[in-house]
């Protein structure tokens, strides 16, 4: 019998026929990469993550059972859960280690930022909220800016302004309650001006958020620091300052040159007394000199000395 030859299929145009290689395949029918070819550390983390997510579904179901059966209170199974979470978050790494405050701040003031921001080693630091404890600390009325951050993965970094106070303050010249206020000039709500009356005192509309300027000029010159008794904020630019032991006042000139006049007067004070001298006014203003006002029925007093 005959042979019969079979027909030859054409292929596609500039095509290939059965014994040519087949075109790649589209992308979507690409077979699947086989795990030999997955890199080491994404497969490792993947594994990680499922591994533990795995974990945490397992124990909330069964955390769950446990405290259906044993019909704890919802306050009690939400400890039992938290205490989970935590016992993973140990497996993970990812327990707090450390939880740190910036080291200016004083020891005891430090103690008591740790209890507040209520995180301790061991705690899951997924659950420390940064936000959340913040908002904690700024409470603190010892405190000023506050700045939390998660150092993963398992740190807490504190940073804190611990509030000193630095001078009393009264709004106005009529009278009214004095107040402490720190080293920025902002009131503090719990403190007793009873307790710190050995602070300089400052009075003045505006004179709270000056006041760091003049306690600091001042304390440079203790001679006259030990002396000064209260401050009036004058135009919102000035001081007029009464030292202990008078009854008039000093006028010192803008604040800019506070400084430059207090060297003067205390120079003075060194040489000549001057805060001692009969007057019922020491002005300070000009800068070439300081001018006395004797009191009535007193000679004049010669200028002492010039700046």
């Amino acid at each position: 019998m005959p042979k019969i030859k079979r027909p030859r299929i054409a292929g596609p145009a500039g095509g290939y026929d059965d014994r040519d290689e087949a075109p790649a395949a589209p992308r979507a029918a690409r077979p699947a990469p086989r795990a030999r070819d997955i890199p080491y550390s994404v497969a490792w983390f993947r594994d990680r993550v499922a591994t533990y997510a795995l974990g945490t579904i397992i124990c909330g179901a069964a955390m769950l059972t446990v405290a259906a059966w044993m019909g704890g209170s919802l306050g009690a199974f939400g400890q039992r859960m938290n205490s989970g979470f935590n016992v993973i978050a140990g497996w993970a790494g990812l327990a707090v280690k450390d939880v740190h405050v910036n080291p200016e701040v004083d020891p005891l003031v430090a103690a008591k930022v740790k209890d507040v921001a209520g995180v301790k080693p061991g705690d899951s630091i997924m659950s420390a909220d940064p936000y959340a404890i913040r908002d904690r600390l700024e409470r603190m009325d010892s405190l000023g800016a506050v700045s939390v951050q998660r150092l993963w993965p398992n740190k807490i970094d504190i940073h804190v302004e611990q509030r000193e106070p630095s001078a009393l303050w009264q709004d106005g010249l009529n009278g009214g309650d004095w107040r402490v206020i720190d080293q920025r000039g902002r009131t503090f709500a719990e403190a007793d001006p009873a307790k710190y009356m050995h602070l300089p005192r400052v009075v003045g509309e505006d004179a709270a958020e000056a006041a760091a300027t003049l306690v600091t000029a001042i304390k440079e010159f203790p001679n006259l620091a030990d002396r000064m008794d209260v401050a009036y904020r004058v135009g919102g630019r000035r001081w007029d300052v009464k030292f202990k032991g008078r009854t008039d006042v000093v006028a010192f000139p803008d604040d800019a040159r506070l400084m430059e006049q207090l060297d003067a007067l205390n120079l003075m004070q060194a040489q000549n007394r001057v805060l001692d001298l009969p007057a019922t006014r020491i002005d300070a203003r000009h800068p070439k000199y300081i001018a006395l006002q004797p009191m009535p029925g007193v000679p004049e007093i010669a200028s002492p000395g010039g700046t």
